[in-house]
């Protein structure tokens, strides 16, 4: 095991499809922390991995069975599946969750209804399209709406109140169809969702595609 960086309270043994960007990024982090890591992609090398990387490289389909086996999938506490195929990476979670067992599986989509689709269903999804979509608006946004620090949602916008809504306190806002309110940005600062707090002259609601809340 790397003796780099902080070690967690136990090894994880993790297995991670993909030798990517992604992938291999994930896989040295895990491996400076001091976890067991195997990666798993066709045409896998260690080259990739960088000098830092103590793991196993294994070169097999990560949606192979036996591929997946040989990698100790069944021990596995972690799967990641970091791969540049959406569809591959779904259907190596659900292998390694419903053949294997793995008590924690995570799978890359980079497109966000599908992503989305899969995180509905249950799924634990990471998609790097939508992250990168909330980076360039949080960016945009820094000096109107600063306190939100990145985590603005592409499904969520700001709507400046308008005057009938000035005194009404947010429980009592007529909602847009298809929309919830989840909070407002009022003099620069972020508040969540409180029914009795009042709309006041230039703040802005937040609204969530959803239905009413």
């Amino acid at each position: 095991m790397a003796a780099n960086g902080a070690r967690y309270a136990y090894g994880m043994y993790t297995i991670i499809a993909g030798c990517g960007r992604l992938g291999s990024g994930v896989a040295r982090a895990l491996s400076e922390k001091g976890h067991d890591v195997v990666v798993v992609d066709e045409g896998a090398e260690r080259g990739c991995l960088g000098s830092g990387f103590d793991g196993m490289v294994i070169d097999g389909s990560p949606v192979d069975e036996g591929v997946l086996d040989a990698a100790g999938m069944r021990k596995a506490d972690l799967f990641v599946a970091a791969t540049g195929d959406d569809r591959r990476n779904i259907m190596a979670v659900q292998m390694a969750v419903e053949l294997f067992g793995v008590p924690k599986a995570l799978a890359r989509i980079a497109d966000p209804d599908l992503e989305r689709f899969y995180r509905d269903q249950g799924m634990s999804t990471v998609c790097p399209t939508s992250t990168g979509i909330n980076q360039v608006i949080a960016t945009i946004q820094e000096t109107a709406i600063a306190p939100l620090d990145g985590t603005i949602d592409s499904n969520v916008v700001a709507l400046v109140a308008p005057a009938a809504w000035v005194g009404s306190t947010m429980g009592k806002l007529s909602r847009p169809k298809g929309r919830r309110i989840i909070g407002l940005v009022s003099r620069d600062r972020v508040h969540g969702w409180e029914p009795g707090r009042i709309i006041r002259d230039g703040d802005s609601i937040l609204l969530e595609r959803g239905s009413a809340s």
